[in-house]
């Protein structure tokens, strides 16, 4: 965990706490269906956390997923967060996921306006 400080113009982060990913049980998002940054992190303790973003928040935990992948292997619960965001398999997966679904969502979203613009006959 690190934390910020800002010193006059200067901007400083400290590292205030460290774990290990063999020692994380689960990753919270705590509610999956709103735009927020928060999360828990339990390891033998319960730790709330507040990202930058949440697509920051998704990308830590895409993040931490993959190193569990590869170098534990073990069962880590991604708790309350939208699967379609977190697997590399799925249609939003790009190296810049964040600026493709954005991409995806305004061109979904100008078909639909111009669907709806049209006459029927």
């Amino acid at each position: 965990m690190v934390k910020h400080l800002r010193v006059d113009r200067e901007e400083k982060y400290e590292i205030v706490e460290k774990w290990f990913l063999k020692d994380l049980e689960m990753i919270d998002g705590k509610q999956a269906d709103t735009d927020n940054p928060y999360f828990d992190m339990h390891f033998h303790k319960v730790y709330s956390l507040e990202a930058y973003s949440c697509a920051s928040k998704y990308t830590f935990a895409r993040t931490l997923n993959r190193l569990n992948e590869r170098y534990l292997k073990k069962d880590l619960k991604i708790v309350n967060f939208d699967d379609t965001y977190l697997n590399d398999d799925s249609i939003w997966s790009s190296n810049n996921r964040d600026c493709l679904v954005l991409m995806r969502i305004c061109f979904y979203a100008f078909n639909l306006l111009c669907l709806s613009l049209c006459p029927l006959s």
